[in-house]
């Protein structure tokens, strides 16, 4: 364990030390440059504001990164020792957003209905017209002379485009739900008299119902569904992602997941998650925690995470 601990305070050494280098690397190239070539007063100015805007714009982003690393160590001090979720004036806020909350309604037709609608939702529509319009537009580009105009930029946003509508073009005719009712055809009547009788709660393009027996968890990729008697843990995690873009870091975006740990008669194991909003993780908790007949609070956990693929 020490020796872990060694290693990561080595790599955070050392990547501050790559990040002032990198800096200064590029500040003394850009005073170089614009001072051999400045041939007047304005120029030899300009060659000390540049680098100088260089290294006020690398030491903010290391003063970013630091305060979002602080902020992240304080939130989990605040989760683990249960203050996160506990405050009055956070409770007061919980408690409005649960008068005012109204579950979404369910499909009169059946389960089958609803999901399909779900996917079918106007934000999937606009993506969808989106991704067409771009891929009709470069193809309109390259189509006269495809060989003589193709770029590496023109490629991606064309290749980009047609997934993105292939993309769309899945969920609107929901391919996912198809897929999973196929799965779950020995199962699907007990499962839907369970579904029209839950609670749905509904985001943009994912959501969860909490029914009797059965919860059923769709998002844009896919639905999976598990049997309530089959849950052996059950919690939530406050999610601390820090974003970067080519090793630079660009922000720390907050979320929350409701977690369940299953298992099964024949002793199979299941993990299910969903990515909610902070007032809805707390209204999925609240009735599962009914649901089990749980008179103690679920276990809430932190969990700080990186994603190098930001697109700037």
């Amino acid at each position: 364990m020490n020796g872990l601990r060694k290693g990561v305070i080595c790599i955070k050494k050392s990547r501050v030390f790559l990040i002032f280098l990198v800096t200064a690397v590029i500040s003394l190239t850009s005073f170089f440059v614009i001072e051999t070539e400045a041939n007047s007063k304005f120029g030899h100015i300009l060659a000390f504001v540049v680098p100088a805007a260089i290294m006020l714009v690398g030491t903010g982003l290391y003063i970013e990164e630091k305060c979002a690393l602080k902020k992240n160590k304080a939130v989990k001090e605040e989760v683990e020792s249960g203050e996160y979720f506990s405050s009055q004036r956070w409770r007061q806020s919980y408690l409005n957003f649960k008068t005012n909350y109204s579950f979404a309604k369910i499909d009169p037709r059946g389960m089958r209905a609803d999901l399909l609608k779900n996917y079918r939702a106007p934000l999937t529509y606009g993506y969808f017209v989106f991704c067409l319009t771009i891929a009709v537009i470069f193809l309109c580009i390259l189509l006269p002379h495809p060989i003589q105009r193709m770029t590496n930029f023109r490629f991606m946003i064309f290749a980009a485009g047609i997934l993105g509508t292939g993309d769309a073009l899945r969920r609107l005719l929901g391919i996912p739900a198809r897929r999973w009712i196929k799965r779950v055809r020995n199962e699907y009547q007990r499962i839907e008299s369970s579904y029209v009788c839950g609670k749905m709660i509904k985001l943009e393009t994912s959501g969860i119902n909490i029914g009797s027996e059965y919860i059923v968890i769709y998002d844009p990729s896919r639905v999976r569904s598990f049997r309530t008697a089959d849950i052996v843990a059950a919690g939530r995690k406050v999610v601390r992602e820090n974003q970067y873009a080519d090793g630079v870091f660009i922000q720390t975006e907050q979320k929350y997941k409701v977690y369940f740990v299953t298992k099964d008669s024949s002793g199979n194991k299941g993990y299910y998650d969903m990515e909610l909003g902070l007032f809805e993780s707390e209204l999925v908790c609240d009735e599962v925690r009914e649901l089990l007949q749980r008179l103690d609070e679920l276990p809430d956990g932190f969990e700080e995470t990186v994603r190098n693929d930001v697109v700037t």
